[in-house]
């Protein structure tokens, strides 16, 4: 019975409780960049991740993904879009970042080639991908149908375990968390 009542304090505990405010501020922009677009999104209770559709085919999500380095690690934050019920040819897609970046296929495949083209010959994916403040953006199409993947520049939690510091989140923007919302619906339905 008095472990019970000890377990609220132990460090487990706590840390839990610290980590689960911290994604709580990161997630915060991104959920209001949900409504102001005039989705209905529900947040995990633990501040996990945050859903939401659009119609009857398209689900978007932001959530976290952890990467664990030596002394400690990065929660990114990370958009991801489905849009089922079509059935699209394979086809993978990157982004190459820098001063001429470009959509560039993944796969081999002459259909990922042509949606790399068609989606660089888009003019108004241009400035939503400036305004986006993107590290990774992954596209993936099949018989499934198509997700999307942009993970923000902002949006971090870095955490240092040796010595142990408290996490440092880097907030994402409510422009950078509109362009974000946008380009992942307008990739979905590209």
């Amino acid at each position: 019975m008095r472990s019970e009542r000890l377990a609220p304090l132990s460090l487990r505990h706590r840390a839990s409780l610290l980590y689960e405010g911290r994604r709580s501020a990161v997630l915060e922009e991104p959920v209001d960049a949900m409504r102001r677009a005039g989705l209905h999104p529900v947040t995990d209770p633990r501040s996990r991740h945050a859903r939401s559709r659009i119609g009857d085919d398209i689900a978007v999500e932001v959530g976290f993904a952890s990467s664990f380095r030596v002394f400690g690690a990065l929660i990114d934050t990370l958009w991801t879009g489905k849009r089922e019920g079509i059935r699209l040819p394979p086809a993978v897609i990157g982004y190459r970042f820098g001063r001429s970046g470009r959509f560039v296929a993944k796969t081999r495949s002459e259909r990922a080639g042509v949606v790399a083209e068609a989606l660089n010959a888009d003019p108004d994916l241009r400035p939503l991908l400036a305004r986006a403040e993107l590290k990774d953006l992954h596209l993936a199409q099949g018989p499934q149908g198509r997700s999307v993947q942009l993970q923000p520049l902002a949006g971090t939690i870095t955490a240092l375990y040796f010595p142990p510091l408290p996490p440092y989140t880097v907030l994402i923007r409510p422009d950078e968390a509109d362009a974000q919302l946008v380009l992942l619906t307008r990739l979905l339905t590209a």
